[in-house]
């Protein structure tokens, strides 16, 4: 079946405008890395993310 495409399934994540650059969201049933360096907020992001 090439050339179908599948839409992505995703849940809003809570954190003002991480949605709108995510494109709606976080793909549900996905594992999520955050990175950066130390003091760019991955924490806060992760903390504002329903569980």
């Amino acid at each position: 079946m090439a050339g179908k495409l599948v839409p992505i399934e995703r849940f809003r994540s809570g954190v003002p405008g991480l949605d709108d650059v995510l494109q709606g969201g976080l793909p549900r049933n996905a594992f999520i890395l955050v990175e950066g360096p130390p003091g760019s907020g991955k924490t806060t992001i992760a903390l504002q993310i329903p569980a």
